[in-house]
């Protein structure tokens, strides 16, 4: 009974981290608390946990610096790409107050808007280049499909320390 209770309980937290990530909340940091629970009460080696910390981080990476290469990617110059991470940034935070879809389209429009804002002053006219900004959000996009394909990989070491494919521990 216990056992199920653990696994019901692993899943439905990997499926609402699974969803918080695509609305810019920090669902991997989620799924690598549960993975150090599950590797601390199933005597799970840590290195599983030390591979699961990485996807974490390297997901966050990913997604931070996407909109950067995006604008560089399609002709941005390097005002462009800093103003597509601080504009992504910027959406988050302004459109964390409407529920549900308020961060994400925030974080779109911020990241076109400031790769925009960038290129507009390094090219020192105001004809935008809106190439930029569309390269910005494509690389935003990408980004946070890398970030949800690292989340997946931390979702099934999770069922597997869990499952004791890793070492001595897990459920038996």
């Amino acid at each position: 009974m216990v056992w199920t209770l653990a696994l019901v309980a692993i899943v439905l937290v990997q499926l609402v981290a699974l969803c918080m990530i695509p609305l810019g909340l920090p669902g991997t940091w989620l799924q690598v608390l549960v993975a150090g629970i599950v590797a601390w009460r199933m005597d799970v080696p840590l290195w599983s946990l030390a591979i699961v910390i990485a996807l974490a981080v390297a997901g966050e990476i990913a997604e931070t610096w996407s909109g950067q290469w995006g604008a560089r990617r399609f002709g941005g110059s390097r005002r462009a790409a800093w103003g597509a991470l601080i504009g992504g940034f910027a959406g988050l935070f302004i459109g964390t107050p409407i529920p549900v879809l308020g961060s994400v389209v925030m974080s779109f429009v911020g990241t076109f808007a400031g790769a925009l804002a960038g290129e507009m002053l390094d090219r020192g006219r105001l004809a935008p280049e809106l190439r930029v900004g569309i390269g910005a959000m494509v690389g935003r996009a990408i980004g946070i499909g890398m970030k949800l394909g690292a989340a997946f990989v931390i979702a099934v070491l999770s069922f597997g320390s869990f499952f004791g494919w890793f070492g001595p521990g897990g459920a038996s």
